[in-house]
């Protein structure tokens, strides 16, 4: 995989440790919206090194093909990180699969970012590591997700009770799935 790709809008990069001030900067931003869906934490929000020791780990996993998380940058702004698109539990193996993860910087929603990133991603998965089968968990308050999945052409296959357990609550996730048409 390469370490840039661009859509119509976007700057895709993949971000090493060096990175990380730029990175805090969103997580800081945005902290209060993404604690809502994801386990992310006011002092890690924050913390630097937390996202140095994120970036690192990514780092390495995106070396091996095993993840990869892009951020995002508008081509007239390609120094403020407007969201990230990542691909995460890569299998090459007989499952050819991969689990999608997206979010948008709360003041850069509804600008169509998230669907051209999520729509390149699926081609990068497709062309360069041969996927079959893109997966997405959504808590089912999260409308907008999950209409935005549907427009691409996710399906929903069903309800995963507690799956993940935020803010000290177990929560319900729904799964969807993109099997990829031309990869049969």
């Amino acid at each position: 995989m390469e370490e840039i790709y661009e859509t119509n809008q976007l700057y895709m990069k993949h971000l090493t440790r060096y990175d990380a001030p730029m990175v805090c900067r969103f997580y800081t931003r945005n902290v209060q919206e993404f604690a809502l869906y994801e386990p992310l934490s006011y002092e890690n929000a924050r913390n630097i090194n937390y996202h140095q020791t994120m970036l690192d780990y990514e780092d390495e996993y995106f070396k091996d093909n095993d993840m990869c998380r892009y951020y995002l940058f508008r081509k007239d702004n390609p120094f403020e990180i407007v969201g990230t698109v990542s691909f995460r539990n890569i299998s090459q193996s007989y499952y050819k699969c991969a689990t999608l993860g997206y979010k948008i910087d709360k003041d850069h929603r509804r600008k169509g970012y998230a669907l051209e990133a999520i729509e390149r991603g699926m081609m990068i998965m497709d062309e360069e590591l041969h996927l079959h089968r893109i997966e997405a968990t959504v808590m089912p308050v999260n409308v907008a997700s999950s209409t935005l999945l549907e427009k691409i052409g996710f399906e929903r296959e069903g309800l995963m009770r507690d799956k993940f357990k935020l803010n000290g609550k177990w929560e319900d996730h729904y799964l969807y799935a993109y099997v990829m048409p031309w990869n049969q």
